[in-house]
């Protein structure tokens, strides 16, 4: 029924599935080592993160439960010792042997026993050698008396001091220290994180093999097929994944499928388009050089008329050109509308009241209705007459022998639609009504605005005054065209 010139009345292409004989297999391997050395990658860093973090939480933990276990065992120590060498100051060198006893009933490595004399000018005298690397000023006797034990560290030995109960000032004070090499960060489980280690570099290399496989390819299928549509080939089409696949390679090959068809469409639209403006050029060139080398040669009788014909086709020619300007500014997003606040049915009725006498002459009836209060929205005035005037040039185009015009407002919308009582439109054709040279299957002789335009314009202009508009087949026989702009309160 309605023109705008379609596409798909021209010439169409097949499409072709992508041949797997097209691909570049040598970026399909580097792709897929890519593919394995990332993901294998990214398992191994997370393993050595893991490892580092579980190292540190491990050493921190073994220092800590290392050094109760030796402030324990000096206190015992520090007891015992104290109570046996009472306050005899001439107590000789501990024996070695009991030392080294007392070590291993313990578990430390080294006991160390410090006596502190009562008179700070008496230097402390060493009962027991000292853990290595240990000087009785390490200990800090001051803070140690205070506080009863203390601890540290030298090189990868812990050290734990107590002091034995004692009358401070009076009689001398049994230090004692005991030392213990740090436990190993891991023991023996290190062993067993380094095998499970191993295993999971393995079993992440086979899943990123089959991995990289089942994405590598898609890829370099997209990538190719990308390339030939871009190098013109618009029928190439990747394998179309079966319904259910909703992974990310199967959303990749629709997205270049529906890239493709939409770039095809395009192409026969641009095609049809110059046919389509070529036809309406020729045609009143054509009338209007015939009339003219007629009234140059002298051979035609009625003047008037002939000034009339070539009038009306310049006047074609001239609403062509506009409509070609209008869609080419709309497409650049520099066509600037003056929006401001407007009453919708009086603007809307003095657009029609200019076609009352076209209507009259195709015997058409116009009747135009609004509501008898004022219905404001944010309109171009000047645009929503074009759009009124394109919208009932389309009615007229079909109708029979009446045009509804009508304005109607409901809460936060003002509504205009045309209706006519024409043959109505085809299911198939409405999806495709408001675009740009679309000419309906059911009739194909029509053309709206002389080139399949002015509908594609009603569309931007008033998508460009933030409202919408659609088309149904009227109850009863016809086409209803309605345009729907925000309502200011």
């Amino acid at each position: 029924m309605f023109a705008n010139s379609d596409a798909s009345s021209g010439p169409t292409f097949p499409s072709r599935p992508f041949p797997a004989s097209g691909i570049d297999w040598d970026e399909d391997r580097l792709m897929r080592r890519r593919l394995l050395t990332a993901l294998v990658g990214a398992v191994v860093a997370a393993l050595l993160a893991v490892g580092v973090v579980t190292v540190a939480l491990v050493r921190l933990a073994a220092y800590d439960t290392t050094v109760e276990h030796l402030e324990n065992s000096a206190t015992t120590l520090a007891t015992v010792i104290g109570g046996s060498i009472a306050a005899d100051v001439h107590v000789p060198l501990l024996a070695r042997g009991r030392m080294q006893r007392l070590s291993r009933s313990l578990g430390v490595e080294n006991i160390g026993v410090l006596l502190l004399m009562p008179h700070p000018s008496m230097p402390p005298r060493i009962l027991a050698e000292l853990p290595e690397g240990l000087t009785p000023a390490d200990l800090d006797p001051d803070v140690l008396v205070a506080t009863g034990t203390s601890s540290g560290r030298v090189g990868d030995n812990a050290w734990a001091a107590a002091t034995s109960a004692a009358d401070v000032g009076r009689s001398p004070i049994v230090i004692v220290v005991v030392s213990s090499g740090l436990f190993a960060p891991l023991g023996p489980s290190g062993r067993w994180f380094l095998v499970a280690a191993a295993v999971t570099v393995v079993g992440a290399a086979v899943v990123a093999v089959r991995l990289s496989k089942s994405l590598a390819l898609p890829l370099v299928e997209a990538t190719e097929a990308t390339l030939r549509i871009a190098g013109g080939e618009l029928e190439t089409r990747l394998p179309e994944p079966p319904p259910g696949n909703l992974d990310e390679p199967a959303e990749l090959a629709r997205a270049v499928n529906a890239m493709a068809e939409s770039l095809e469409r395009s192409r026969g639209l641009e095609r049809q388009f110059l046919l389509s403006v070529s036809h309406d050029l020729r045609t009143p060139m054509t009338s209007i050089q015939g009339y003219a080398e007629a009234l140059s040669d002298g051979t035609i009788d009625d003047a008037r008329r002939a000034g009339g014909v070539i009038l009306d086709e310049a006047r074609r020619l001239d609403r062509l050109i506009h409509d070609l300007l209008d869609l080419a500014r709309l497409d650049s997003r520099r066509f600037n509308l003056d929006l401001h606040p407007t009453d919708v049915g009086a603007a809307t009725e003095r657009s029609v009241d200019g076609f009352v006498p076209a209507a009259s002459g195709s015997g058409v009836e116009l009747n135009v209705s609004s509501p008898a209060d004022p219905v404001i929205a944010r309109i171009d005035t000047d645009r929503w007459g074009q759009v009124v005037g394109n919208l009932i040039e389309n009615a007229l185009r079909h109708a029979s022998g009446r045009v509804d015009i009508e304005v109607t407002g409901t809460p936060g919308h003002v509504h205009l639609s045309v209706t006519d009582d024409g043959p109505g439109i085809a299911a198939e054709d409405l999806p495709h009504l408001f675009e740009r040279l679309y000419v309906s299957k059911r009739n194909p002789a029509s053309q709206e605005s002389g080139s399949g335009l002015g509908l594609a314009i009603v569309r931007e202009l008033v998508q460009a005054m933030n409202g919408q508009v659609s088309a149904e087949s009227a109850p009863g026989g016809g086409a209803r065209l309605t345009v729907t702009v925000p309502a200011l309160p």
